[in-house]
C-alpha cells in the first residue's frame, strides 16, 4: 500500500493542513464509507495524490486519485473565479472530505486567507448560524443543503459561493436577503474541483432558465455539450486540473448557451427516465 488513511480528528483546518505536511500520497475515507467493502485502487508512484471519493449522490461513491499539485491549481484558479482576495475573511460549511470543501479549504490556504469550517453533519444545525452571526465572514462557502436549513433565520453575508447541484428557481427569493452576490459553482471529484462558476446579484430574481445556469468553464477547463434546451445531451469534460488528461464524460446531461454558459440540467442516468426527465423539468412539462 503506498498511501497512508488521513485521520479525520479534529477540525478541517487540521485535517488539510495533515494533508499538506504529508510527504506521502493521502486517502480521506468519508466516516460513512468506513469498514464497508470499497474498492481501493493504489495511486500511481509519480508524485504525491490524494484520494477522494465521489459524494455518492450521483452515483456509487468511488475512490478517485488525483496529484496534489493539480489540486493545489484548481484552488488557485477557485479563487480567481470567486473573486476571493487573501484578506477576505472565509467561512465554509460543508464535509473536508469531499472534493468541496477539501478544496475550498486549499483555496484559503494558497491565499493565506482566515478561515473557519464547520463540519456539517445532520444534527449540527444550531452550531451552523451560530457560526455565521460569530464569523461575520466575507464568503460563506456551502453546498444547498445546508442553505436550506439557514433560509429562515437572521443573517446576512456579502458573498455566497455554492455548490454540489444548483439551488431550486423558488430559493432564490429566500437567499436573495441574505447576501449581495450568489456564486454558483459546478465541480466533480474527478476534474480536482471546480469547473465553472456563474456569479449574480442577488437582487435578481432568475429569469428564463437562469437557475440551471452554471456559468463559464474556468481557466485551463474545456467543456464541450452539443445540447440544446429542448434537448439536453451529456456534458464533455477536458480540465489541466482533472484525473485524466483525456476527455471524460461528466455524467451530467444539459447544454450551452450562444455566451458559451453551460446549463446543467441533471445526471443522465440516475433521474427517473434518465435524460429525458431532465428535459420535462428544464421545459416545465
Amino acid at each position: 500500500m503506498n498511501y497512508k488513511i488521513t485521520s479525520l480528528e479534529g477540525s478541517g483546518k487540521d485535517i488539510i493542513r495533515r494533508v499538506m505536511l504529508a510527504s506521502e500520497s493521502q486517502l480521506l475515507i468519508p466516516p460513512k464509507l468506513e469498514g464497508l467493502d470499497v474498492t481501493i485502487p493504489d495511486p500511481p508512484r509519480d508524485g504525491k495524490y490524494i484520494g477522494l471519493f465521489s459524494s455518492g449522490t450521483t452515483s456509487n461513491p468511488k475512490c478517485i486519485w488525483n496529484r496534489f499539485d493539480r489540486l493545489e491549481l484548481n484552488a488557485q484558479r477557485s479563487a480567481r473565479a470567486f473573486e476571493i482576495e487573501s484578506d477576505d475573511s472565509l467561512l465554509m460549511m460543508a464535509l473536508p472530505w469531499h472534493v468541496a470543501g477539501f478544496s475550498w479549504m486549499l483555496t484559503a490556504e494558497q491565499l493565506g486567507s482566515d478561515f473557519f469550517f464547520v463540519t456539517t453533519q445532520k444534527g449540527g444545525e444550531g452550531s451552523w448560524i451560530k457560526a455565521l452571526r460569530d464569523v461575520q465572514p466575507d464568503y460563506l462557502l456551502t453546498v444547498p443543503a445546508v442553505l436550506r436549513a439557514l433560509y429562515d433565520e437572521d443573517w446576512f453575508v456579502p458573498n455566497v459561493v455554492y455548490g454540489g447541484y444548483p439551488i431550486k428557481f423558488e430559493e432564490y427569493k429566500r437567499l436573495s436577503p441574505h447576501c449581495s452576490f450568489m456564486h454558483q459553482g459546478y465541480g466533480q471529484t474527478e476534474a480536482g474541483g471546480l469547473i465553472s462558476s456563474y456569479k449574480r446579484k442577488s437582487t435578481l430574481l432568475p429569469s428564463g432558465m437562469e437557475n440551471f445556469c452554471n456559468g463559464k468553464a474556468i481557466e485551463g477547463v474545456e467543456m464541450t455539450c452539443i445540447g440544446s434546451r429542448e434537448k439536453p445531451e451529456p456534458i464533455l469534460i477536458t480540465s489541466e486540473t482533472a484525473y485524466t488528461q483525456n476527455i471524460y464524460n461528466s455524467g451530467d446531461v444539459g447544454f450551452k448557451d450562444e455566451e458559451g454558459n453551460i446549463y446543467v440540467v441533471g445526471r443522465t442516468n440516475d433521474l427517473p427516465g434518465g435524460r429525458e426527465a431532465g428535459r420535462k423539468e428544464l421545459l416545465g412539462n
